[in-house]
């Protein structure tokens, strides 16, 4: 009797063993869930094509971002992509984990997008009244443009506390405008209720911003012509690529010098800011596929504009906002697995 059992015992055992294999055969990753809409956006575009083009399984880790770079770069699995990288913003991590003779357990994608900050105005201000720079700001037939119900022209220098706010603030005093201006910090909800309101009584409003971010995709907003920046005059940037005794950018934080507002001078553009998708080494090995995928995804800044107002203003989930976005963009994902072997 032994005899009659042993094949359909061996034929089971071969199936449980072809479908361990099947479960097993999907790559496994982990991309770090960074807590701003842009890089949800990117994570979510990213999970639905390696799903539903690769077959990959995806998982998401939400962290502060110190430790999503510390697990991304033991290059383990724990956290296998970063969505949404920032430099100059997040050179530490590039030093640390991408940069040559570093532990180098990250790499970046191929294509970069570009992020910009700057001052804005509607587009319907600068057309009518051809106000195009910042130095136009000095002039007080221009400055009153930007009052708000009547009352002293407003400068929306963002909120409390970020780097940016001082810097937009050391630029109204050396661009020359600053004394025609309230100085206004604002959090991201008010100035976005600020632009709507100037939007609907076709008002002026000057604010700083940087991209990607919806507003971009909702409204005509021109950016204000700058000198080009040309380099960090600060000593805490002696060492850095972009450092220049002669520079037009001397910066000193509040936390260094209680006088800080009147000991910097800033006179340029902001950088550019070069941003980056990064996974980690492994993946090269344990799932070629994805990590070619990853090498050449590129993407529109335009685009992540459209899918952050989804999200904020339309209120899609960012799965389903990735889902529909993938689906009517065919022929971008395809040129993203163009090495996909």
């Amino acid at each position: 009797m032994k005899r009659y059992f042993l094949a359909p015992l061996f034929s089971f055992s071969l199936l449980l063993s072809g479908l361990s294999n099947v479960s097993q055969a999907a790559d496994k990753v982990v991309i770090g869930e960074q807590n701003w809409t842009g890089a949800v956006a990117i994570q979510h575009v990213l999970a639905e094509v390696i799903r539903t083009r690769l077959d990959g399984d995806v998982s998401f880790l939400a962290a502060d971002l110190p430790i999503l770079w510390g697990s991304a770069g033991k290059n383990d699995g724990s956290v296998d992509v970063l969505c949404d990288v920032w430099l100059p913003n997040q050179a530490a991590g590039w030093a640390r984990y991408v940069a040559k003779g570093s532990a180098e357990t990250l790499i970046p994608t191929k294509n970069p997008y570009t992020g910009e900050q700057g001052f804005y105005i509607p587009g319907y201000i600068q057309d009518q009244h051809n106000v195009k720079s910042v130095y136009d700001l000095a002039k007080p037939e221009i400055a009153k443009l930007f009052s708000f119900q009547g009352g002293k022209p407003e400068f929306l220098v963002g909120p409390a506390g970020w780097e940016s706010t001082y810097i937009s603030e050391i630029k109204a005093k050396d661009y020359g405008f600053r004394p025609l201006f309230e100085i206004v910090s604002t959090e991201a909800s008010v100035t976005y209720a600020k632009i709507d309101a100037a939007f609907k009584a076709k008002t002026g409003v000057l604010f700083y911003a940087y991209t990607p971010d919806w507003i971009f995709a909702a409204y005509d907003l021109r950016r204000l012509e700058e000198p080009a920046f040309d380099g960090y005059a600060q000593d805490n940037k002696k060492g850095d690529p972009d450092y220049n005794p002669n520079g037009k950018w001397k910066f000193i934080s509040p936390t260094e010098d209680a006088d800080w507002l009147n000991k910097s001078k800033i006179t340029s553009a902001f950088p550019d800011a070069k941003v980056y998708i990064l996974h980690a080494k492994r993946l090269e090995k344990d799932a070629p596929k994805i990590a070619a995928f990853l090498n050449d995804v590129a993407i529109d800044p335009g685009a992540l504009n459209s899918l952050i107002k989804k999200i904020e203003v339309d209120k899609a989930s960012p799965a389903d906002a990735a889902k529909t976005w993938v689906a009517a963009n065919k022929s971008v994902v395809d040129s993203w697995l163009k090495n996909v072997k």
